[in-house]
């Protein structure tokens, strides 16, 4: 990869990287709706979709301690050293959570523990079984693709990354049809359709990123700070910090629901919360690709400084997008024509995304930061901040709940709100550039004449 000088990180640039990236996130948020449109339209579509739903939360909860990789590969690899070692960790990763996997989903361990322990109704957990067992691979497939995805990134083919999501959408689609056309049940439709999808983007990336690993593969470390100095061990405990930062976010998801069942109106705003969130979540997702962006391109403070401007400006202009859809007529169309809600939810989902409005843009902000963070291998940083939004989280919904007077989707939305704007504010905090060595020689000359008047 060329290096580049702190002049040429333009805003151009920027944008050239990030546009591929976004895009990708855009597609991926996309993909869901698409298979639940297909089972939708399948017999026994209403246990069918809680099946599928069952499947997505817990295979999302198994890959999430992966999901890091993607910014680590971004962050660390620029040789030889550095592309064996994360490549070795991705290998062991990926056969543990594989073998996690074998042992809930082939074993007499999957009634107890769903049946259980979580309290899934018996008839979805049965269909959600063999939708499982065909998630067997999701977590070896996606650490594979996001280590692939991380050498294109850092190496300036971002868009190759968004002709793989073309690819995993085809395929998706593609799966979706032919498993309608066959009458299959539908959550093996779903289940099905995400595995395959995620299995042929990761082979198109996999052969699309060759020629580059190749080309990290024959260079040496020496010159990037490099990753070479780690050991195995050192680069686990830079990335356990990772890995659990993201599986904190997974765990956020049934915290939530959980607050939302115990407060008032729970069932209408157990079915008012998915779309309310659901309608922020696409207006944020293409400040997703902030994270990796800033970890590719992060130089000193000059450079950190334009990635934090670029940041703002793309938070604030899907917040606007947000805006759009939930201040202005078009609320009606979105709620009731485009995703068809009943009057009573629209009702409860619409102030749910209007509360929700800032989340773009405290998004943006939040993948600035860690993606600052990571840049700088403080990765502790980045799970300390995740874990004050979590405990923020539950404890404004517990007192929410205790108190009373917030229907369950707005007490959810506000303290999804509150919770991310600790975490954006310890994130700032902690990514702020740091004093330059003359100006800390000064204070340091300062503090020591201080010490010394004191002392007489």
């Amino acid at each position: 990869m060329t290096e580049r000088s702190e002049g040429d990180l333009s805003y151009r640039h920027i944008f050239d990287q990030w546009l591929p990236l976004a895009l990708s996130w855009v597609m991926m948020s996309i993909a869901s709706p698409i298979v639940s449109a297909g089972i939708s339209r399948l017999p026994n579509a209403a246990v069918n979709l809680a099946a599928y739903g069952v499947t997505m939360d817990i295979a999302v909860l198994v890959e999430s301690p992966i999901i890091m990789v993607l910014s680590a590969s971004v962050a660390l690899i620029h040789g030889r050293a550095s592309y064996a070692l994360v490549r070795r960790f991705v290998t062991h990763l990926s056969i543990i959570l594989t073998a996690l996997g074998v042992l809930v989903y082939f074993t007499p361990l999957y009634n107890p523990l769903f049946m259980g322990v979580i309290k899934v109704p018996p008839e979805v957990a049965e269909a959600a079984h063999p939708a499982l067992r065909l998630m067997l691979f999701w977590p070896m497939a996606i650490g594979w693709r996001r280590l692939y995805q991380g050498i294109l990134i850092a190496r300036g083919r971002a868009r190759l990354v968004t002709f793989g999501t073309v690819w995993r959408l085809a395929a998706l689609v593609g799966m979706t049809v032919l498993g309608v056309a066959l009458g299959w049940p539908g959550a093996v439709v779903g289940g099905a359709a995400l595995a395959m999808s995620v299995i042929v983007e990761a082979l198109v990336i996999i052969w699309w990123a060759r020629p580059f690993a190749r080309e990290v593969g024959a260079v040496e470390d020496e010159g990037h700070q490099p990753a070479s100095v780690m050991s195995y061990r050192q680069f686990i405990l830079f990335y356990l910090p990772l890995a659990a930062t993201d599986v904190m976010r997974v765990v956020s998801r049934p915290v939530t629901v959980a607050g939302i069942a115990r407060a008032s109106m729970a069932t209408l705003s157990l079915a008012a919360w998915p779309p309310g969130l659901g309608l922020s979540s696409l207006m944020s997702s293409g400040v997703m690709a902030l994270q990796e962006i800033v970890v590719a391109q992060f130089r000193a403070a000059s450079g950190q400084r334009r990635l934090g401007l670029f940041a703002l400006a793309v938070g604030v202009a899907f917040t606007g997008l947000q805006a759009l859809l939930t201040l202005t007529p078009l609320a009606d169309w979105y709620f009731r024509q485009a995703i068809g809600l009943p009057r009573e939810v629209e009702a409860l989902a619409l102030p749910t995304a209007q509360i929700l409005l800032p989340l773009p843009l405290l998004l943006a902000a939040r993948n600035f930061g860690r993606g600052v963070l990571i840049a700088r291998r403080q990765s502790g940083h980045v799970q300390g901040a995740m874990a004050a939004n979590l405990v923020a989280l539950s404890v404004f919904l517990t007192l929410g709940v205790w108190q009373g007077g917030l229907t369950g989707a707005l007490l959810a939305a506000w303290g999804t709100v509150a919770a991310h704007c600790l975490e954006v504010t310890i994130l700032m905090v902690l990514a702020r550039p740091p004093l330059p060595q003359a100006s800390r020689t000064v204070s340091l000359g300062a503090s020591a004449r201080d010490e010394q008047s004191l002392s007489g």
